[in-house]
């Protein structure tokens, strides 16, 4: 009965994950990585939601960043801009 259980619960688990990804592509066209605040809005429209939050660089400096969230093709993305270009785009399934 355990082994079942760890079985079932493995599966529910491992069905959605979050990856990062270098684009995403809208209607039109794409963005990706290093694409500026602008562009993304023209390709992809205004997004969901958003907040603010600060992320460190490899340096350990603080960084004002906000993240955007969308739904496209009924996947979410999440699209982290710092200093008016795209940073990280974490696509989950």
């Amino acid at each position: 009965m355990k082994n079942i259980f760890l079985v079932i619960m493995l599966a529910v688990c491992s069905s959605a994950y979050a990856v990062d990804t270098n684009s995403v592509r809208g209607s039109t066209s794409f963005v990706e990585r290093g694409s500026s605040y602008s562009q993304m809005l023209d390709v992809l429209g205004n997004p969901e939601s958003s907040y603010n939050h600060v992320i460190h660089d490899r340096n350990g400096w603080p960084h004002k960043a906000t993240s955007y969230i969308y739904h496209v093709d009924g996947e979410k993305y999440t699209i982290t801009v710092v200093d008016g270009q795209i940073y990280k785009i974490n696509w989950e399934r």
